[in-house]
């Protein structure tokens, strides 16, 4: 009976949390440090934190449905897994809203609250090794992927992660983690004693099965982790934090970690493992609950930190970090968000901070790098996932104009 009075209200909310406002690529975003980035696209989601709120995937830019361009994947609390497709005269559009396969539009209604329905993490590689790629999809308690048919995405596979119990999913990545020549996929949350943290999944053909897992002792979330080789020995590794950030190698049939850091001030959120002073290794950016980013490399055997940052009053840190060249002059920048984009360069002896992009408000979920438009230069996505109360979730893409 309740639920039913509460309909129309709840329809109103609903409607205003989806009315769109999209502004024109010629608006300007406010810099200091520099005055050449504009605002090409922005879209408000809403208001409800419930509904509205952005959530950020490891690898959110690749070319999903096959046809040699990239796509931009969006997601957050609401049920939907938003592909954004650029096309000129039509700027950037929604050319597909994939709709979670389990819990589907209802699940809010239905009192199961978030994230349940949600796309708490999100990729687009070749997920079943066919030489094409796939949107994949945490979507709380399950992860599926899907293919494009021509017309839409077709979902291809499901694997269930949480039956029974409380628990969440919250990322996935993909990739040869385990170096046998295939990608899996990783994906990771935060569950009950009887779930681990790490789930790695493979597809055999017909099915996802599970290959692999990793438990680390006590109850913790593993948000946004990522597969390079990070110590050089030319075999991939996974990065992932808890109360620490670890370096897990396959070796024998098993995870074994090496330990980067513990912390104790500020919970680690996300780990990119990226070339980010162009000496061609990786190195480990991590970002935090605090306005913090900390980034590490291996030297003689061991990991040593090679910068720390702390942005003071400013929101926290959490998943928005990528790396990528966003002006052109051939030289990767670190983007970190907290409720503005700080963009840092190498300069041969420390990180410089070249760029604030401070148009962008609320706390900063969002913020990656990738050629949206397809002409040759990246551009940077931004979203938040906190807000003040009434504050409007809002998503923007930054691009640098010479």
């Amino acid at each position: 009976m309740k639920m039913h009075s509460l309909a129309p209200f709840v329809m109103l909310l609903l409607l205003l949390s989806m009315t769109e406002n999209i502004w024109q690529p010629s608006d300007f975003a406010s810099i200091e440090k520099g005055s050449d980035f504009v605002i090409q696209w922005q879209h408000s989601y809403g208001r409800l934190p419930w509904w509205s709120a952005r959530y950020e995937g490891p690898q959110p830019v690749g070319d999903a449905d096959n046809d040699g361009k990239n796509e931009l994947l969006i997601g957050g609390r609401d049920p939907f897994m938003r592909v954004m497709k650029y096309e000129e005269g039509k700027e950037y559009y929604e050319q597909a809203r994939i709709i979670d396969p389990v819990w589907g539009l209802g699940y809010n209604f239905m009192g199961i609250p978030e994230p349940f329905g949600s796309a708490t993490g999100f990729s687009i590689a070749d997920i079943d090794n066919d030489g094409k790629n796939e949107i994949g999809v945490a979507w709380g308690r399950h992860f599926s992927a899907f293919k494009w048919d021509g017309e839409k995405y077709e979902k291809i596979g499901m694997y269930p992660i949480v039956e029974n119990g409380w628990g969440t999913t919250l990322d996935c990545i993909v990739g040869d983690v385990d170096n046998d020549g295939k990608n899996e996929v990783v994906v990771t949350g935060g569950y009950s004693d009887n779930i681990p943290e790490v789930i790695v999944l493979q597809w055999d053909g017909e099915k996802f099965i599970k290959e692999s897992e990793w438990n680390y002792p006590g109850s913790y979330w593993v948000y946004f982790p990522w597969i390079a080789d990070v110590d050089g020995d030319g075999k991939n590794d996974l990065i992932v934090n808890t109360n620490a950030t670890i370096v897990l190698s396959w070796e024998d049939g098993e995870w074994k970690g090496d330990v980067v850091a513990y912390y104790n001030d500020s919970y680690p959120f996300g780990c990119v493992a990226k070339d980010s002073d162009d000496d061609g290794k990786p190195e480990i950016h991590v970002t935090f609950y605090a306005p913090m980013l900390k980034i590490y490399e291996y030297q003689d055997g061991r990991y040593v930190k090679k910068a720390s940052f702390y942005w003071e009053g400013e929101e926290g840190t959490i998943e928005a970090i990528d790396i990528g060249n966003v002006d052109g002059d051939d030289m990767p920048e670190v983007a970190v968000g907290t409720n503005y984009v700080h963009i840092l360069q190498w300069d041969g002896n420390e990180y410089e901070e070249e760029y604030v992009i401070t148009s962008t408000h609320g706390l900063l979920a969002v913020t990656c790098i990738g050629d949206f438009d397809n002409d040759g230069r990246n551009e940077i996505n931004a979203a938040s996932v906190g807000e003040p109360l009434g504050g409007e979730y809002e998503a923007w893409i930054l691009k640098y104009m010479e």
